[in-house]
């Protein structure tokens, strides 16, 4: 799914390297279509941003109450 795609009020997640050139998975919490830039929530909720360009594989959070 492209970035540009992700509609409001629904919750995407993505991959990208984290600091350590690891690569990681982080839910989007914002998108700022001007400056082409995302803000991501990690696994250990901090708070990231990152160029568009930076990440990959955008795709639907199916979240679970298990």
């Amino acid at each position: 799914m492209n970035i540009k795609d992700i509609k409001p009020g629904k919750s995407y997640a993505c991959k990208y390297l984290d600091h350590a050139g690891v690569e990681a998975i982080g839910v989007i919490k914002t998108r700022d279509v001007v400056n082409e830039r995302v803000q991501i929530i990690d696994d250990n909720s901090t708070l990231i941003v990152l160029d568009w360009s930076s990440i990959w594989d955008v795709d639907t959070v199916e979240w679970s109450t298990k």
